[in-house]
């Protein structure tokens, strides 16, 4: 944004620069000192004297002297005015690609949500279910780019609804993408997937991940809040007051800690 304000400062002083030189007097500017010229007149008009032909001769070099110098000025603003037009292209596509972005993540989460608290008495993963785990990662493909595998992951979830499927999906990206942007989101989508299932020990081991490995994370609060939740349904209401109170201490005013408060009010 800085950028194309300090282009269109720019092309502003070109314009101001065209306009002096346009209402400069006329002179001289081919460098000839072997031209006179005089003032004359009442209005202080610069007049070249000497013969006809050597006066026609100056003010012709004199014209074609500010043409050019207008000419080059006229190529320098339409140059900035281009590169002010692109840089300006440029921001609002940035823009509507952030907008985007925060769209999908938006409804990500609220979508995990739901199925988060779609069961909230899941019992826990049977041998027979854990045996698919293995079998539904064998699905998962290595053959994508950081963004196809992020992305088949969610859609297992969004579109298939397929939760079981989406656990290796997400553990697999993790694998192939350690240091991905989206590593800290995938934690937080296992931790809801697993507490989905019952697995409240895995849930935890994924939320501690997003609390205490990425705290710069938009879902910190949300893993705090998470693990506060998990403690106080396993009786450990020592432990779940520290991780409410965290919450509402570091992210005042915000969704997850109004959520802490009503959950702390009731142990």
């Amino acid at each position: 944004m800085k950028s194309v304000y300090k282009q269109a400062t720019l092309v502003m002083a070109v314009l101001v620069a065209l306009n002096a030189q346009a209402a400069a007097p006329v002179s001289d500017l081919s460098g000839d000192s072997g031209s006179a010229v005089a003032l004359s007149g009442n209005n202080g008009a610069i007049v070249p004297t000497g013969s006809l032909e050597d006066r026609v001769a100056l003010l012709e070099r004199t014209l074609n002297a500010r043409l050019r110098l207008q000419a080059e000025l006229q190529q320098q603003v339409d140059s900035l005015q281009g590169e002010v037009s692109e840089l300006r292209g440029q921001l609002e596509q940035q823009t509507y690609q952030m907008e985007q972005s925060q769209e999908r993540q938006r409804q990500l989460y609220q979508e995990l949500d739901k199925v988060a608290n779609s069961q909230p008495a899941a019992t826990p993963a049977t041998p027979a279910a854990a045996a698919t785990a293995p079998a539904a990662a064998a699905n998962y493909s290595t053959n994508q780019d950081e963004n196809q595998a992020y992305d088949a992951a969610v859609n297992m979830v969004l579109k298939e609804k397929n939760y079981d499927k989406a656990i290796p999906a997400f553990e697999g990206f993790i694998k192939q993408f350690p240091n991905s942007s989206y590593v800290p989101n995938a934690h937080y989508w296992l931790g809801q997937l697993m507490f989905n299932k019952g697995d409240r020990a895995g849930a935890s081991a994924q939320f501690s991940t997003v609390a205490n490995k990425y705290s710069k994370s938009p879902k910190r609060a949300d893993a705090l809040l998470k693990l506060g939740m998990l403690a106080q349904l396993d009786g450990k209401k020592a432990e779940a007051k520290t991780f409410y109170e965290q919450v509402i201490k570091g992210y005042p005013n915000t969704s997850p800690a109004q959520l802490a408060k009503q959950s702390l009010s009731k142990l």
